[in-house]
């Protein structure tokens, strides 16, 4: 049997034109895989089919093969007819998948991107990928594969399905609006239990830990999170774009909307398992040993359910929903999660169709070979350029993908976990802390006919004179590590202090600028449980020096033994009772992790990269909430390298700006 010619099912236009697989039914399941394909305009009411949503897996290679048989009599082919059966390869992946969905009685139509794109073409495979979003969002229903079951995947499923039904009767969904969503947590929380909403929901959540703690104890739970599907990255667009989509497991299906309920039952039970009442004890050790909470804390579907909550409302039309730009999806795919992508050109494509600004960036798929920098340059620009985030630069983060160290300073490779900004809020709720360039907007320069090149227009807030021996690399506690970190910083605060620049204005007292020792460690930002974050206020000086004192009373307890020991540590204890060792402030110093304490030749003291040296300068772009660190480049008259992110105190709020002469930055 020879391999399939896709000459034979061509597509005349592949910017409009899909091809289905029509996959033939089959009482046994060892039976070949047989098909035929049909090509058809993609539009909004076009030939009814689902779409598969799978890892392809590893086998790039495989024996496993899809039969197309040869059309009948009245349906030829264009432009030329199959007479003969022919065979498509296929990975194990789709092989086990289609198998399971493989209708007994009825032909089912589907669109996979394995068999209806053809691979080896990669105009039209750009064409195609061009298409993804308005496909998935045609599809009548999208089957997410996960698997075949194991690991107590079927309890798992059907978990997830009653406990999300019993979520839905009740009306969860009803409070995912921002008029209702703060009347949730009190219930949550049971504040008032004579209330029967609350009561119902307490309920809801104690059958839920009593479903959820033998899941969670097996592991069962874990394994269901840890499914190779949820760190691909065409897996954002592919889940969010169509209203009806399911998670198929072995022979298993649960809407995915229940599941996203199912799942913030699961975590609120969590919070409440310390309740007094004692109906949530299940979840506690030894019943539920502690680790195996901590696995299900941080799991895959939030950020999926996020973008398609966001997509879904701005695809109704609902007031105030604006969908997610394409830098808000790159932060929430790369910033801190393990999400793989085949090809680095594929972190930009694999989301596109789910970006509400891809049309304005102008960005259009292109798999020519060799051309990966380029696309990742050009995608940059645009989002600066076109969609005014200069932002985007904090995720231009070193060292770079090995295969991607040619790549412009400014470019970012959107490689797996980076590194959060310290500055990350949620701009459609909360209200911006910082405005270092004022009220000004992004302002880009001409490239001059090297793309290579970014020019941006800003204020040289002053060049770096010293920087601290250590970056703040281990945030975790440790009170040799901080007692090291807060003397460094400390000595440069000692030496802004001797300077006579009056870098706050002139007749600003010398008060303010020691304000920079509280201050800068932290970003200006404090962060408490109960008001989250919030720019620091002048109480917070007390809870910077209780936060010092406390790691100079380990040092000195690390050093007594016996009663003495003993005594010390009692007192440490009331002090710990009382709020009073600045936990909050050590907290908040969190934020600074990979960051390192910099001084300037006025005295200006500041937070920068690993990476800042001596020489470097911090920047203003214009349209700018943070400055930046630049690196003048040897031989190359103003040009310069970016270095990374950066808090400087005393600039954040737009002083800067009235103060310099805006002038050209030009990034390479």
């Amino acid at each position: 049997m020879e391999e399939f010619d896709y000459r034979l099912s061509k597509l005349d236009d592949p910017s409009k034109e899909i091809r289905l697989l029509e996959l033939f039914p089959s009482q046994t399941w060892t039976s070949p895989l047989q098909c035929r394909l049909v090509t058809t305009v993609l539009r909004e009411r076009s030939v009814p089919f689902q779409a598969l949503s799978y890892v392809w897996g590893d086998d790039a290679t495989t024996a496993h093969a899809i039969h197309v048989l040869p059309d009948p009599p009245d349906k030829p082919s264009s432009p030329a007819e199959v007479t003969t059966p022919r065979f498509i390869p296929i990975t194990a992946s789709l092989d086990d998948a289609l198998r399971h969905v493989r209708s007994p009685t009825d032909t089912t139509t589907l669109w996979i991107d394995q068999i209806c794109v053809h691979q080896a073409d990669t105009v039209e495979k750009g064409h195609q990928v061009g298409l993804m979003g308005q496909l998935y969002a045609t599809a009548t229903q999208v089957l997410v594969w996960l698997g075949a079951a194991a690991d107590g995947s079927d309890a798992v499923m059907a978990a997830w399905r009653d406990v999300g039904q019993e979520a839905r009767d009740w009306g969860m969904e009803s409070y995912y609006t921002r008029e209702r969503h703060h009347l949730l947590q009190p219930r949550v929380d049971n504040a008032d239990p004579n209330d029967g909403e609350t009561r119902a929901l307490q309920a809801i959540l104690a059958r839920g830990a009593h479903r959820y703690a033998p899941l969670l104890r097996e592991g069962a739970i874990k394994a269901w999170f840890d499914r190779a599907w949820f760190s691909r990255v065409w897996v954002v667009q592919e889940f969010c774009m169509c209203p009806d989509t399911v998670f198929v497991c072995g022979r298993e299906r649960v809407v995915v909307e229940l599941v996203m309920l199912a799942v913030q039952i699961l975590q609120n039970a969590i919070s409440r398992m310390k309740a007094p009442t004692g109906e949530f004890a299940v979840l506690e050790a030894p019943s539920v040993p502690a680790r195996r909470l901590w696995e299900v804390i941080d799991e895959p579907t939030a950020r999926l359910f996020s973008c398609r909550q966001r997509r879904q409302k701005f695809a109704r039309g609902e007031p105030s929903a604006t969908g997610d730009r394409l830098h808000v999806l790159l932060r929430k795919l790369f910033v801190e999660h393990d999400t793989r992508a085949t090809r680095h050109r594929d972190r930009i494509y694999g989301v596109l169709g789910l970006a509400v600004d891809t049309e304005e960036l102008g960005i259009r798929p292109d798999y020519t070979p060799g051309e990966t920098r380029r696309i990742l340059t050009q995608a940059a620009r645009a989002m600066v350029e076109i969609g005014g985030r200069v932002d985007i630069l904090c995720y231009s983060q070193f060292p770079k993908a090995e295969e991607l160290n040619d790549l412009p300073s400014w470019v970012p490779d959107w490689r797996a976990n980076l590194q959060p900004s310290y500055y990350s809020i949620q701009e459609t709720i909360d209200t911006h802390h910082y405005a270092a360039s004022g009220e000004s907007t992004v302002e880009v320069s001409p490239p001059g006919g090297n793309d290579d090149i970014l020019g941006l227009q800003g204020y040289l807030v002053d060049t770096i004179e010293r920087v601290a021996d250590d970056a703040w690399a281990d945030m975790g506690w440790d009170h040799v590590r901080y007692l090291r970190y807060i003397s460094q910083f400390d000595e440069l605060y000692r030496l802004s202090m001797e300077k006579e620049d009056p870098i706050h204005g002139e007749g600003t007292t010398q008060h303010r600028k020691q304000e920079a020792r509280w201050r800068v460690p932290i970003g200006d930002v404090y962060w408490t449980p109960q008001d989250n974050s919030r720019r620091a206020t002048p109480d917070v000086a007390v809870e910077h020096g209780r936060c010092v004192d406390n790691i100079h009373e380990f040092q000195i307890m690390s050093q007594l033994a016996g009663a003495e020991l003993e005594e010390r540590c009692a007192a440490w204890d009331e002090r710990y009772r009382a709020g009073l060792i600045g936990a909050n402030y050590r907290e908040s110093m969190t934020i600074m992790k990979g960051k390192r304490p910099l001084l300037t030749r006025k005295g200006y003291l500041g937070m920068g990269p690993a990476e800042t040296q001596p020489g470097d300068a911090v920047v203003i772009f214009c349209g700018g909430r943070i400055p930046f660190v630049l690196r003048p480049q040897n031989g190359a008259e103003d040009m310069w390298s970016l270095v990374g992110e950066a808090y400087c105190d005393g600039v954040m709020g737009g002083q800067i700006v009235d103060q310099r002469t805006k002038e050209l930055f030009r990034l390479a």
